[in-house]
């Protein structure tokens, strides 16, 4: 018997029927959208319309199809398609039968990592037909195979120039084509390839299950030869990795804070010829700099991950593939950018809570705790709007401790306005960002008198150095007025004091820099923690000045990013 294969789209309100006729030896494909609440007399009067137009002089009309269900009895024509179709039973048209299968676990989109480099990690996105819990169970279940060509080809440099942007094709039969088996096993969407790939092709194929039923297998295959193999004691992060090995205990735990450099930004002729003239294009391709930015995160072995300039496709696309035993949240900055902040937590150690993300700029405009301080800056039309306009925003994630329940954490994350002659827009911004997770602090507790203790940690890129106004505010939890321009003063005159804040905030800034490029390098980044719940006890040291500096600048063919990573140990009290 043939099948009958019917795909349902709730969220569309239609159906999906799909089966292949045959007469006079001639096969023809027939698939047919219907809506869920047509009867199915009306949906039989198509299909038999359809078939007459696809098979000439083909005498059929709606009375030559049936629908008999599991005991063989013919479904009435005034049920809906909602109601009708179901596992197993025969759909039958004349003389052929077709057993009806639903929803039958299928394979949408199945793509392979465009650039991949031996010894490092190589991964497919894979997306599902059906709901979000049927494509979660799907994934969950599907077996995925990873083949090696058994040819050596020759290096092909295939990185996409500025002015190539469709993706090269090698001028490869494949059917030609014989594969090695390498690596297999369920949902396994990631391996990492050794050097034994180089100037091989890579083929992946999926075997899309559910748990009872297996739907037809899909492959793809790479676009391009793996890349050689990376020396890995040219990249700086292979020491780092050294100190990162193992995972820490339920007393401790290990944070790192990274800007990635969104391929928003690094895709831009104004990054290609003005910021990073010196780092060739083909490592300046998010492509190739996710690999390596994902080699190095996962291999922190964090606890809790901050990331900024992150963009959903890599967080949703990339890390949760290679990263599968962390939750993540995201907060886009909004319509005019992809970017935004992102928080990574393992899922063994905490649960998520609750998040409570803002806009600076809207905060300070609405938060009544400011409204002394926006009714100074709105006397200035000009500084308003540019304020306002800012789209700057702030992260916040409260999570709960699974080994010690009761203990919840307070993880906040942003990043700062970057203009270099901008830093009392930062300090505005750090006093709405500070005094909201203050106040968040003392509403959670009040509200949850269950929760023993919630710590704060609040990391990102501040683009701000130690002496700035955004830094001495929170760390010395005062405004810095000594370090005012006299024309910003005006703007905190009689509110400073009720602006000052009382989260006392431990830091770690002796650093050369965390950012990096031909024109600039300065310490931007930071972690502050409260110290009345964690005590720093490891800084994994960045790479000497001199590492960073063999290919002039960040980002470099070693480094993925203008950022460097920080990573932090912490005792929990």
């Amino acid at each position: 018997m043939s099948f009958c294969f019917i795909r349902t789209y709730e969220n569309h309100n239609c159906l999906q029927i799909e089966f292949k006729y045959t007469k006079n030896h001639i096969e023809i494909d027939l698939l047919s959208i219907r809506d869920l609440k047509e009867s199915l007399e009306t949906t039989f009067k198509r299909i038999a319309l359809n078939l007459r137009k696809r098979f000439e002089n083909l005498s059929i009309d709606e009375t030559d199809i049936n629908l008999l269900d599991k005991e063989n009895q013919i479904v009435s024509l005034e049920t809906k398609n909602i109601d009708a179709w179901k596992e197993s039973y025969t759909f039958r048209i004349k003389d052929q039968e077709f057993k009806v299968v639903l929803n039958l676990p299928s394979v949408k989109k199945l793509n392979l990592t465009k650039v991949l480099i031996a010894g490092m990690p190589a991964f497919v996105k894979c997306e599902f037909e059906g709901d979000e819990l049927t494509q979660k169970i799907i994934e969950d279940k599907s077996i995925f195979k990873w083949y090696l060509s058994n040819t050596v080809y020759d290096p092909v440099d295939l990185i996409e120039q500025e002015s190539d942007k469709k993706p090269k094709k090698l001028s490869i039969n494949m059917d030609t084509i014989t594969w090695s088996l390498i690596d297999q096993g369920v949902s396994k969407q990631m391996i990492y390839l050794n050097e034994s790939c180089e100037n091989r092709l890579i083929k992946v194929e999926c075997y899309p299950k559910d748990g009872q039923r297996e739907g037809i297998a899909v492959e793809t295959v790479s676009v391009s030869p793996v890349l050689k193999q990376i020396d890995k004691d040219k990249l700086p992060m292979t020491q780092r990795h050294m100190q990162t090995k193992n995972l820490l205990d339920s007393n401790s735990i290990r944070v790192v804070t990274y800007n990635v450099l969104a391929n928003c930004y690094s895709d831009t002729s104004l990054a290609k010829t003005d910021l990073y003239p010196y780092c060739p294009l083909e490592y300046l391709d998010f492509k190739y700099r996710k690999i390596l930015l994902i080699n190095e995160i996962k291999h922190y072995n964090a606890d809790i991950i901050f990331l900024q300039e992150c963009e959903t496709e890599f967080l949703e696309g990339d890390l949760r593939i290679a990263m599968p035993d962390y939750t993540s949240k995201s907060k886009v900055k909004g319509e005019r950018t992809k970017e935004g902040e992102a928080i990574l937590f393992r899922s063994d150690r905490f649960k998520f809570i609750e998040s409570f993300d803002i806009g600076l700029s809207q905060e300070l405009q609405i938060n009544p705790i400011f409204s002394r301080l926006w009714e100074n800056i709105s006397k200035d039309p000009e500084k308003k709007k540019f304020i306002a306009d800012r789209g700057t925003i702030l992260q916040v994630a409260q999570i709960e401790s699974l080994e010690n329940p009761g203990h919840h954490l307070l993880l906040a994350n942003t990043h700062l306005f970057f203009h270099p002659e901008a830093d009392f827009i930062r300090l505005l911004q750090s006093i709405v960002a500070i005094k909201y997770i203050e106040e968040l602090k003392l509403k959670i507790q009040r509200k949850n008198p269950d929760i023993k203790k919630l710590g704060v940690l609040f990391a990102g890129d501040f683009n701000s150095d130690p002496p700035s106004q955004a830094f001495q505010y929170i760390f010395s939890k005062q405004i810095p007025i000594s370090l005012m321009k006299n024309e910003d003063k005006d703007f905190i005159s009689e509110c400073d004091g009720h602006l000052a804040h009382s989260l006392d905030l431990g830091v770690y800034a002796d650093f050369p820099f965390t950012n990096c490029i031909g024109t600039f390098e300065g310490i931007l980044d930071y972690v502050f923690f409260e110290n009345d719940f964690f005590e720093l006890t490891k800084v994994v040291p960045l790479p000497s000045i001199e590492k960073v500096k063999e290919n002039t600048a960040l980002p470099s063919v070693y480094v993925p990013s203008d950022h460097l990573a920080l990573v932090f140990e912490f005792l929990i009290k």
